[in-house]
């Protein structure tokens, strides 16, 4: 018997364009459980943690690279 195939990284992280507080980039998170949204810290695919932000930036916005290059090498 062979063992189910590991989920990719995108199956992993499905939420994308989340801003982190204090952050300029978008990143991909996972959901949290019991969705949570204010209370948990999430984790994002490059690593980082952090809350999630609800206002405005002040500056642009761009998608976080370490994000996107986890997405890219285990898809």
């Amino acid at each position: 018997m062979t063992a189910p195939p590991a989920p990719t990284v995108a199956e992993q992280f499905p939420v994308k364009d989340v801003r982190f507080v204090n952050g300029r980039t978008h990143h991909r998170t996972r959901r949290p459980v019991g969705n949570r949204w204010y209370e948990d810290q999430l984790e994002a695919a490059c690593g980082k943690t952090g809350w999630l932000a609800t206002g405005y930036s002040l500056g642009p916005t761009r998608e976080c690279r370490g994000c996107t290059r986890a997405i890219a090498t285990n898809a």
